[in-house]
């Protein structure tokens, strides 16, 4: 329950203390007096984000802060989870500064932002004017029904299975995904290891196989010029060989004569012996180049086979191929094998799937017991604020996989006039039956479940006359079991309230003030009956403002 409202410097407000009562409070003013500023300042209270704009004109700082009472709401657990002192009078506060920074706080526990808010939705629940098409929203239509069957926290637990199915399911495509991935690169590395390990890189003597293979390509051309250099050795007429043998036998004869000559003689000898030898040699070298065609094929082909290698990995030589084959190796070893996680996950998603199904059934079969007393229960709502022949259908039928709501589709369908076909609420719904829907809901629930503090602005939108007067008589109704603020446009409404706040607005020549208070009974005579018949009050105005308040 929200005991106190505390408001500095912030959009039209300097300084506010207000406090609220445990039931039903109505809160009226002049338009645009700033009626929603309030409920604006108790939103950021509760967690939601803003900017330095919520500051006041020519404050360096803003302060909003609430008192709330939390005895019956249960929430002992969320302030040990959260490491922040329990208290059954607990205070809510935050702080805005001029530079943009602001802070959070539980009972003078600074906290972030996320957990501010998680606790504001145990706290209070606004309902809006707009926040009314949300009766038209598959979640709101689920979680009216499965509040009024009690079976949220089934739903909650369905939720959570659901939430990790979802996750471990993602998880397992994502890595079914992986390993088809891994395989693709494993089946390309091994066949790069097995082109290069069938190179046989490691029994390669580049520059042998090199010199064999220039060999082997010039060979013509080597035989060519050794058997000419041969039948030049060997010329008969003019071959070296032949002028030796004369140039011996010259100076043969003359050895005896003087010592020179027998030295040229013995020189000539030298000559001789060294150019048989070449020509021996060369003899040799004739007959040791025929060509091994096989072989000659063989060192074709494994030299054209590491030129292809080289180029096709873009490295300079043999010892650039090797490496990248001791890099691929390493790199094929890496690639994890997620065989195992993927059984496993397989394992679990399948167990998920089918406390899924248990799950969903389970509440399945509480939803369709619930629905015709839940429609009923409507129905006799809607006839206490004038809508008598209004009817509720709730259409469930199965959805082929289950979602985050179960295993159910539901259509809320309604009509309402009598002998009228029912169709979606979005389709036949006026704004004022919409108010007076939502309304009802939430009388339900407030019926069969505790709920937390509940602010409606101007959910009486459309509405007037009797049905007004039956609105305010179901928000009085409400405020027995729980508290209830609403800010109004009607003077039923208004006098229904066990207290009245008006906001109006002050200005003078340097700034416009937004001023609010708690009106006393002759106070609230006069604010209903301006509601009644203009700025201009009539005496008959009085009368019927008056006449309200009395019946309330």
């Amino acid at each position: 329950m929200l005991k106190q409202l505390e408001i500095s410097n912030y959009a039209l407000i300097e300084n506010l203390s207000l406090s609220f009562s445990p039931d039903f409070t109505t809160i009226t003013g002049e338009t645009g007096a700033g009626k929603s500023i309030m409920l604006k300042a108790l939103g950021l209270i509760l967690g939601e984000r803003a900017d330095t704009s919520v500051i006041k004109q020519n404050s360096s700082k803003c302060i909003l802060e609430a008192h709330f009472d939390i005895t019956s709401l249960g929430l002992s657990a969320f302030f040990e989870q959260n490491d922040i002192d329990y208290d059954n009078q607990s205070i809510i506060r935050r702080e805005f500064a001029a530079s943009g920074k602001s802070r959070a706080f539980i009972n003078d526990t600074p906290v972030p932002l996320s957990v501010l808010s998680a606790l504001g939705k145990k706290l209070v629940n606004i309902h809006s004017q707009n926040e009314t098409m949300l009766i038209n929203s598959t979640e709101f239509q689920f979680q009216i029904l499965d509040q009024f069957a009690g079976i949220n926290n089934k739903v909650k637990s369905y939720q959570e299975v659901y939430k990790e199915y979802q996750a471990r399911l993602k998880e397992r495509i994502d890595l079914q995904l992986k390993e088809m991935e891994n395989r693709k690169e494993r089946d390309y590395l091994e066949f790069l290891v097995k082109e290069l390990e069938e190179a046989n890189l490691d029994n390669i003597n580049i520059s042998d196989l090199q010199q064999k293979g220039d060999l082997i390509e010039n060979s013509e051309k080597i035989l060519e010029n050794l058997q000419y250099a041969n039948s030049v050795l060997e010329n008969e007429e003019i071959g070296p060989k032949i002028a030796l043998k004369a140039l011996l036998e010259a100076f043969s004869n003359l050895t005896e004569y003087d010592k020179k000559y027998a030295e040229v003689h013995s020189r000539l000898m030298s000559i001789k012996i060294e150019l048989d030898d070449i020509d021996n040699e060369i003899g040799g070298m004739i007959g040791d180049l025929s060509i091994d065609e096989e072989e000659a094929q063989i060192v074709k082909e494994k030299l054209e086979s590491v030129n292809s290698l080289t180029f096709k990995h873009n490295v300079n030589d043999l010892h650039g191929l090797i490496q990248l084959k001791s890099d691929l190796e390493l790199k094929l070893s890496g690639i994890n094998d997620n065989s195992e996680r993927l059984e496993e996950l397989i394992e679990i998603t399948e167990k998920l799937k089918e406390e899924i199904a248990k799950k969903s059934k389970e509440i399945s079969v509480e939803r369709r017991k619930a629905i015709p007393v839940f429609e009923k229960a409507v129905a006799a709502k809607l006839a206490e604020m004038a809508m008598e022949n209004a009817e509720l259908e709730i259409a469930i039928s199965p959805v082929i996989e289950p979602n985050r709501f179960g295993a159910d589709n539901i259509t809320y369908l309604f009509t309402a006039n009598k002998g009228a076909p029912k169709n979606e609420l979005k389709k036949v719904a006026s704004g004022g039956e919409l108010s007076r829907l939502m309304l009802s809901f939430l009388e339900i629930s407030s019926e069969v479940d505790h709920l937390p503090t509940m602010i409606f602005d101007e959910i009486d939108t459309g509405v007037s006359g009797e049905v007004a007067s039956k609105m305010a008589a179901v928000l009085k109704s409400m405020g027995k079991k729980l508290q209830i603020i609403s800010i109004t446009h009607l003077p039923q409404v208004a006098a229904a309230g066990s207290e009245h706040i008006y906001v109006s607005k002050s200005t003078n020549k340097d700034k416009t003030t937004t001023l609010v208070e708690k009106l006393n009974n002759e106070e609230r005579v006069l604010a209903i009956a301006r509601m009644l018949s203009g700025e201009e009050i009539s005496e008959v105005a009085k009368e019927n403002a008056q006449s309200l308040l009395a019946n309330n």
